[in-house]
């Protein structure tokens, strides 16, 4: 834009200026012209439709305020002894409004703003989601040391002394490994540390179930999981969309270190 005011010569400043001063005198008034439109732009309140023409308009008279004193004075240094009186002020700021007003356009026209971009595609204006970029999945580590039949369908992890005992729709099966490790090794979005001595995948969550302070999780296995004091909050809100599970059961102890199994109070699985 500096360029072509500086070829051009509006205004009078061709033929007044000499070239090198004409081009000097466009070239820095353009560079002094768009940060007034951004300094309009960050004061003037957001638009819903902010390349729409009112808000150009806006924009235009509003960097043209102080743009005028600023042309005032690269004429008087540009011309010496050129001075503009308080009555020659309006129609100078009427002659800025025009430049500016070139000015605006022209750098709301050749960049997008974010608001057209969601206006056309309101998803492209926001990243993509991580989820969306690559799927959840137990790592090689894990699966690595458990049989296919467990590996296929891991509903819960419990800390049996030093080992790791993997539960799944098909058995179980003991790792070596610790709790803490394997948590830092799952991806999140695949379930939560409920215990610390348990963690459950969150499509393997079929209720939650309270019982006075105490907080368990109900299974699809028909296992029913404690849930630690620390984690109750965190729980209740990472599986507020599971069903309460109302009915009462009892929790029998079973012979794999501590593994609870639930059959209901009037004795039917």
């Amino acid at each position: 834009m500096g360029l072509l005011l500086g070829f051009a010569g509006p205004f009078g400043s061709y033929p007044a200026f000499p070239i090198v001063t004409r081009y000097a005198f466009w070239l820095g008034l353009t560079a002094a012209g768009v940060l007034a439109a951004v300094a309009a732009d960050a004061v003037l309140p957001a638009a819903r439709l902010r390349a729409g023409a009112i808000r150009i308009g806006a924009l235009a008279l509003a960097s043209a305020l102080p743009m005028t004193f600023v042309v005032a004075w690269a004429m008087s240094a540009v011309q010496p002894g050129r001075f503009f009186t308080p009555e020659q002020l309006p129609s100078l700021f009427a002659t800025v409004a025009a430049i500016q007003l070139l000015i605006v356009s022209a750098a709301t026209t050749t960049s997008p703003t974010v608001s057209k971009m969601e206006e056309s595609d309101p998803a492209a204006a926001l990243p993509a989601p991580i989820e969306d970029a690559m799927p959840a999945a137990f790592p090689a580590v894990l699966l690595g040391r458990l049989p296919p039949r467990i590996a296929a369908d891991i509903i819960a992890l419990e800390t049996e002394d030093h080992y790791l005992r993997v539960h799944a729709v098909g058995g179980s099966a003991l790792i070596l490994m610790r709790m803490a490790d394997a948590v830092a090794l799952i991806d999140p979005r695949l379930g939560a540390q409920v215990h610390r001595r348990w963690w459950v995948a969150h499509t393997a969550v079929a209720g939650l179930q309270a019982k006075g302070q105490k907080l368990s999780l109900f299974l699809i296995d028909k296992s029913i999981v404690p849930v630690g004091r620390s984690f109750s909050a965190a729980v209740r809100a990472r599986f507020a969309d599971v069903r309460n599970v109302s009915r009462p059961v009892t929790l029998q102890p079973v012979a794999n270190g501590g593994r609870l199994a639930a059959s209901r109070a009037h004795g039917q699985a």
